[in-house]
């Protein structure tokens, strides 16, 4: 990893709600804004996570959307303050096994850390991107578009070969050849 501050990798737009909101409109912030779970906010402090196998968890257990968000949270994620290190951040998910880091300092939230942050941060700073993809970034020129060559071919369950054309014949897939015999 490296010493980049988390600051510089957290994302500053999250998803929050009050602890006290219902859980249907929680529900309905959190899909408009197409995140995967909402900071659960009180006042500037952070006091727990809404995700989305906590809103399903509830669902299950109650049958319905009712109550609050303080009825299906979870417990607050851990925190760092925003000079901490990016691999401070990855140490804090692992050891706590949660899926986000809450930057905060004295004042309130500043954001959040998760992995896809650490993935981008890279394991130390990156270069300038230059115009040059280096092979192991490549796509396998064995997966993608198919080949026109035998895109309208197909094989031949006797003899393996491969025909433009096939007919049913005793339930195989035969090539003309094959059927003549």
């Amino acid at each position: 990893m490296n010493a980049l501050p988390v600051r510089e990798v957290m994302d500053r737009d999250y998803v929050g709600v009050s602890e006290s909101d219902s859980l249907h409109a929680a529900v309905r912030t959190i899909r408009e804004a197409d995140a995967t779970g909402a900071l659960v906010l009180r006042g500037g402090d952070a006091v727990g996570y809404l995700s989305t196998s906590d809103v399903l968890d509830h669902l299950a257990d109650d049958g319905a959307l009712d109550g609050a968000v303080g009825d299906a949270m979870t417990d607050v994620p851990p925190s760092l303050r925003p000079e901490a290190a990016v691999e401070d951040a990855a140490a804090r998910l692992t050891s706590a096994n949660a899926r986000h880091v809450v930057v905060a300092d004295g004042d309130g939230v500043l954001g959040l850390v998760d992995a896809t942050n650490l993935v981008r941060a890279g394991p130390d700073p990156a270069p300038p991107a230059s115009d040059e993809t280096p092979d192991a970034a490549r796509p396998d020129d064995r997966v993608g578009e198919p080949d026109d060559a035998y895109s309208h071919r197909s094989v031949c369950e006797v003899c393996g070969s491969l025909a433009d054309s096939l007919s049913n014949v005793n339930g195989q897939l035969v090539c003309p050849d094959c059927r003549t015999v």
